[in-house]
């Protein structure tokens, strides 16, 4: 039962007002059971770490000193070094500029998780900038090269074509009636 001067104090206040801010923050945890998992046991039992330094990892980490192990913060970060004899992990935090210390194998038995983001560089990450000249694939020399009489490979014309521009107004209107003629006679 609660005392009265404990209410009288406002102490209840300030604990729901405590419950009410950790539920608001676990309410914008963000999800992130989609994304592949880091860690993983080897065929020895060892628990081992898919990325390389350079690569991102997102870490999620709760309290575990409490009872309820609350969630902490979920973070991306870029690795810097990796012990993989003792777990250590020297990483890098963008968001606040710094360096930052972690261990998979230590942080795995407390309950963090380790996961790699969606787009992993290289793999499955579309390349930002202009498109490749050649966006079927198929390599230049591949491709079939036109020849004159002589034999001789035919240069490809930059530009607009010849007489595109200084056709007759009479030429075009006629073509143009002929394509809605050949639309109206379709359907």
């Amino acid at each position: 039962m609660i005392d009265n001067d404990i209410i009288d104090n406002g102490e209840v206040d300030e604990i729901t007002r405590a419950h009410r801010a950790e539920a608001a923050k676990v309410a914008n945890k963000p999800m992130i059971d989609h994304l592949p998992d880091a860690v993983e046991k080897d065929e020895m039992g060892m628990l081992t770490l898919l990325a390389i330094p350079g690569e991102k990892i997102i870490i999620e980490r709760y309290a575990t000193v409490l009872s309820h192990k609350p969630w902490l913060d979920t973070k991306t970060y870029t690795i810097e070094t990796i012990n993989a004899a003792n777990g250590d992990l020297g990483l890098w935090d963008d968001d606040l500029g710094r360096s930052a210390m972690s261990n998979f194998i230590q942080g795995t038995k407390l309950g963090y998780r380790f996961k790699l983001p969606a787009g992993r560089v290289g793999i499955g990450q579309r390349k930002r900038g202009r498109p490749k000249k050649n966006p079927t694939g198929v390599p230049e020399e591949a491709k079939p090269v036109q020849l004159d009489a002589n034999g001789q490979p035919i240069k490809k014309k930059r530009g607009r074509p010849p007489g595109s521009k200084n056709r007759d107004r009479d030429v075009i209107m006629a073509e143009k009636k002929a394509k809605l003629e050949a639309r109206k006679k379709k359907p």
